[in-house]
């Protein structure tokens, strides 16, 4: 014989389980891109932001913290990301001997958690430049246009607005 009541309880209990599973899984991954951590940039990391990101157009924007026209970019990018959702940006800071505090306050006041970003490790800037693009010395801003097949488009100076509007936002 059936019970309806231990039937009604059981569905009851199991829409309550569903429902707070939910929401547990929805706010978790409001919190990681909230507080998105940064990663040591290195030859491994650049294979693997690359595979991640083929076949998509994507941007990797390289800043300092002593580069004011870099900062016009990341306030570009914070614009544009209030703008669009799932923009394909990889953020990477170049500087040496940085606390890690103050590279997160810049995201953190820009509002581009929900990037990847990356840092050099003290003492591997040359080597992390080289990684990215044996011809680029070091100067910032730099950008990298990155097409569907992965082909790298590499500019320095500050983009224009319109060109980084039209690369990452799909027609």
């Amino acid at each position: 014989m059936i019970n309806h009541d231990n039937n009604k309880f059981i569905i009851a209990l199991v829409a309550w389980l569903m429902t707070t599973l939910i929401n547990t899984t929805l706010m978790a991954k409001e919190t990681a891109k909230e507080t998105a951590k940064e990663t040591a940039f290195d030859a491994v990391e650049f294979e693997q932001i690359k595979q991640l990101q083929m076949g998509r157009p994507w941007l990797m924007l390289l800043w300092s913290v002593d580069c004011p026209p870099c900062f016009k970019e990341l306030k570009m990018i914070s614009n544009l990301s209030q703008q669009v959702e799932g923009l394909a940006i990889v953020i990477v800071n170049t500087d040496e001997q940085v606390e890690a505090s103050e590279r997160q306050q810049i995201i953190d006041d820009y509002q581009l958690q929900q990037f990847q970003h990356f840092y050099f490790e003290d003492g591997k800037n040359d080597h992390n430049r080289f990684v990215i693009d044996p011809s680029w010395y070091g100067e910032l801003p730099r950008s990298y246009f990155v097409d569907a097949n992965g082909k790298f488009h590499g500019k320095s100076g500050l983009i224009n607005e319109a060109i980084l509007s039209k690369w990452l936002i799909p027609n």
